[in-house]
C-alpha cells in the first residue's frame, strides 16, 4: 500500500518536506547558511518523497535524479567556498514539462511528435538555475496546456483529498500537485486562462500568475503567444514575494498596509458559485473588513460578451502554430477534451485572430482605467471546488466541467493583468482559492497585497 502523505514528518521511510521542517524558503535559505542542512540533503528528501508517494499521486512526467542530487552537491562545494548566488540557491524545484530544459525531454502531454518544434532552454530557466535552483524533474501538463482536465490522458491525484481521487484543475496540475504534496520547495507553470490560479486554488496552494511579458516565454511551448504567462506554485504569499524578487533581481514586495481597498465586481464574479466556495470567499472578505480592507463594488466591462474573443484567440494562434495538418493527422491520439475545441478553430481566419488580438488589447487599456482607486480586484479563484475523478470521467462531463471550472480565471488573462490565489478554506474542508487581480504590469504591488490579505483570511492546514 502506497504510504500517506506526511508533510511534518515521514511515513513509510520517506523524510519530512524540508520546507515545512524550515518553515518556508526564508528560514530553508537560513538553515543552508546556517550549515544545518545542504543542499544535497533537501534534495535527497524531495527525491525520496517524490519515489515514496509520487507513484500515487502521478504529478511528475520525468525525475532527474542523477542530475540533481549532482546539481546540489556542486551547489554546496560553492557554498562553502563563500559563493552565495542569493536567496534561492540549493532550493529543489519542479518544473511543468512545457519547459524546454537543457538535459530533460521536452513535452505538452500529447503522443504528437514536437521535435521540429521543441525550442532550446529559455531565459526563464536559465535564470531559474542561475539563481541556483536545482531542478528535480519535469511536471505533467493536460495535453497543449490547453483545458484544465483530460478525459483519455492521465491526470494527477489532487493531494488536498487522499481518500477520494479528485482532479487538480490545469492545465500546471502536476506542479500544483507536486507543490500541494510536499514534492519540491517551489514549482514552476504556465498560465493562459487560469492554468497557474486554477489547480493552485483547488489543491490549496498559492498561485502566482505574472502579467503576460512579465517573465519571458521564450522556450516554453507556446498555446497563445498573446496571452501565454509564466507562473509559480508556493507555500505561502512571503515564498512567493521571495521567488519574485530573487528571479527579477529586485527588493522584494513588502506587505502593504491593512489600509488597502479592494474591488469586488459587480457583475459575473459570484454569479453560479458552489455553496462551499461562496461561503468560504464571503467569510474571507467579513473578515477582511473587519481588519479594515475597504471592499468596493465596481463595474466592468460585459466578460461574457468577450470570451468569445478570448476562445478565438487562444486557439486560433495555437492552431496557426501547431499546424492543422499535423494536428488533423494526430486527431485519433488527442485527447477528446481539447480535440473539440481545437477541431473548431480549423475554420479560425488570420483575419479573426487579428480582430481578436484588437479586442484583447482595448480590454487591457479599459483595464487601468477599470481599476482606478483600487489595489486589486477581489472574488473567488473557481466558481466550485475540486470534482472527484469518476464525476468527470465520460467526455460530456469533462468538457463541461472545464468550461465551468475557468469560468473566473480567463478574464484576466484576456484583460492582460497580473493574478495570484490564496487558499481560504477552512481545515477539513476542500480548498477554496480566493483570487486577487492587479493592473496589467502591476505585479510587485499585486504581491504586496497578497502578502497583507493571505495574513487574514487564509486558514489552511497542511496535509
Amino acid at each position: 500500500m502506497t504510504p500517506e502523505l506526511q508533510v511534518g514528518g515521514g511515513a513509510g521511510g520517506a523524510p519530512a518536506d524540508p520546507l515545512a521542517a524550515a518553515g518556508g524558503l526564508r528560514a530553508f535559505g537560513a538553515r543552508l547558511r546556517d550549515g544545518s542542512l545542504t543542499a544535497e540533503a533537501a534534495t535527497l528528501a524531495y527525491l525520496d518523497r517524490i519515489a515514496a508517494f509520487d507513484g500515487r499521486i502521478q504529478a511528475f512526467r520525468t525525475v532527474d535524479r542523477a542530475r540533481a542530487v549532482a546539481e546540489a552537491r556542486a551547489l554546496d562545494r560553492q557554498r562553502r567556498s563563500g559563493v552565495d548566488l542569493g536567496p534561492l540557491m540549493g532550493v529543489p524545484v519542479a518544473v511543468k514539462e512545457i519547459f524546454a530544459i537543457d538535459g530533460l525531454p521536452y513535452g505538452a502531454g500529447t503522443d504528437l511528435d514536437l521535435t521540429d518544434i521543441a525550442p532550446p532552454q529559455g531565459p526563464f530557466i536559465t535564470r531559474l538555475r542561475a539563481a541556483g535552483c536545482v531542478v528535480l524533474g519535469t511536471t505533467r501538463t493536460t495535453e497543449f496546456a490547453a483545458a484544465t482536465i483530460n478525459v483519455d490522458k492521465p491526470m494527477p491525484w489532487n493531494p488536498a483529498d487522499m481518500a477520494v481521487k479528485r482532479v487538480c484543475g490545469g492545465s500546471s496540475h502536476g506542479s500544483a500537485a507536486a507543490m500541494r504534496a510536499g514534492l519540491c520547495a517551489f514549482s514552476v507553470g504556465s498560465d493562459t486562462g487560469g492554468s497557474v490560479r486554477l489547480p493552485a486554488a483547488l489543491c490549496g496552494v498559492v498561485g502566482y500568475k505574472s502579467t503576460a511579458g512579465a517573465w519571458p516565454t521564450q522556450g516554453v511551448f507556446a498555446l497563445s503567444p498573446t496571452l501565454d504567462s509564466v507562473g509559480i506554485f508556493t507555500r505561502s504569499t512571503d515564498d512567493a514575494a521571495l521567488v519574485h524578487a530573487a528571479l527579477e533581481l529586485k527588493d522584494e514586495a513588502a506587505p502593504s498596509p491593512r489600509s488597502l481597498t479592494l474591488g469586488r465586481p459587480r457583475n459575473y464574479a459570484f454569479d453560479g458559485l458552489d455553496a462551499p466556495v461562496r461561503q468560504a470567499v464571503e467569510a474571507a472578505l467579513t473578515r477582511l473588513s473587519t481588519a479594515g480592507v475597504a471592499i468596493v463594488e465596481i463595474d466592468t466591462p460585459d466578460v461574457a460578451a468577450l470570451m468569445p474573443d478570448f476562445a478565438t484567440l487562444l486557439f486560433g494562434e495555437f492552431v496557426a502554430a501547431m499546424g492543422r495538418e499535423r494536428l488533423a493527422a494526430g486527431k485519433g491520439s488527442i485527447d477528446r477534451v481539447p480535440w473539440g475545441r481545437i477541431e473548431a478553430a480549423f475554420a479560425i481566419t488570420p483575419a479573426q485572430i487579428e480582430a481578436a488580438r484588437a479586442s484583447h488589447r482595448r480590454a487591457t487599456e479599459s483595464a487601468t482605467a477599470m481599476m482606478a482607486g483600487v489595489d486589486a480586484l477581489v472574488y473567488p479563484t473557481a466558481p466550485l471546488v475540486a470534482a472527484a475523478a469518476a464525476e468527470v470521467s465520460s467526455y460530456e462531463a469533462s468538457a463541461a466541467w472545464n468550461l465551468r471550472a475557468g469560468r473566473l480565471t480567463r478574464p484576466g488573462n484576456f484583460f492582460g493583468q497580473c493574478g495570484l490565489t490564496v487558499p481560504v478554506e477552512m481545515p477539513g474542508d476542500l480548498p477554496v482559492g480566493l483570487q486577487l487581480i492587479g493592473k496589467p504590469n502591476d505585479d510587485l504591488h499585486l504581491i504586496a497585497v497578497a502578502r497583507t490579505v493571505e495574513a487574514v483570511v487564509r486558514r489552511r492546514a497542511d496535509p
